[in-house]
């Protein structure tokens, strides 16, 4: 019996992982490499996945380059720019998905690399539109956080916002909205109430099977 639940739960993974695969080929689906130049657009060698400038989706705040002696560490092309925001308290990116009942994986991700010279990792805030999201909580100027949650958005458009807390300036590495199929985390018994399921679910961990 456990040898079969085992099964069941590995096969449902393997399931999961395939569509979200999948819906990585449909519409809405963004990838924004912060920081780079609008003319500087790539297709990231190892996955394929096209990368664009996040010129159009932010308003405010100031290109980077990470410190060289962490940019020859980096195997991901992402990290090798950012952007700051050393006005505000609170700065937004605008993600203009396509309308529809549809979940988004929203993965933001962060690395340091020392690029103004102080030192020293920043801590801030994150947001989807007025909710809190999470943390960001740097250790050193190599330490990589990615933050992941799937969010059905109410309206025809995601904020995407890093609060200052007065614990270094926030910045960002990197940009993702994935569109996810139906069939990925179905609405719940209580959602079935709601005209239209809305919420956010933030990751809590993932296994690789």
């Amino acid at each position: 019996m456990i040898m079969l639940t085992t099964f069941i739960f590995a096969f449902l993974c393997i399931v999961a992982l395939t569509a979200v695969v999948h819906a990585q080929n449909q519409s809405g689906f963004i990838s924004i490499d912060c920081g780079i130049p609008e003319n500087e657009n790539y297709a990231d060698k190892v996955t394929g996945i096209n990368y664009v400038s996040d010129a159009p989706y932010v308003d405010t705040a100031v290109s980077h380059s990470i410190s060289p002696e962490y940019s020859k560490e980096t195997v991901e092309r992402q990290f090798s720019y950012l952007r700051s925001f050393p006005e505000g308290i609170r700065n937004c990116y605008t993600l203009r998905p396509p309308n529809g009942d549809v979940k988004f994986l929203i993965r933001a991700r962060f690395m340091y690399g020392n690029y103004d010279g102080l030192d020293k990792a920043p801590s801030f805030d994150l947001m989807l539109g007025a909710d809190a999201w999470d943390s960001v909580q740097l250790q050193d100027p190599r330490s990589i956080i990615t933050k992941e949650i799937i969010h059905m958005p109410n309206k025809d458009y995601i904020h995407v916002c890093l609060v200052n807390t007065d614990s270094g300036i926030p910045f960002i590495s990197a940009l993702e909205l994935r569109p996810l199929t139906n069939s990925i985390y179905p609405p719940t018994a209580s959602d079935l109430y709601r005209p239209t399921p809305t919420g956010s679910m933030s990751l809590v961990l993932r296994w690789d099977v």
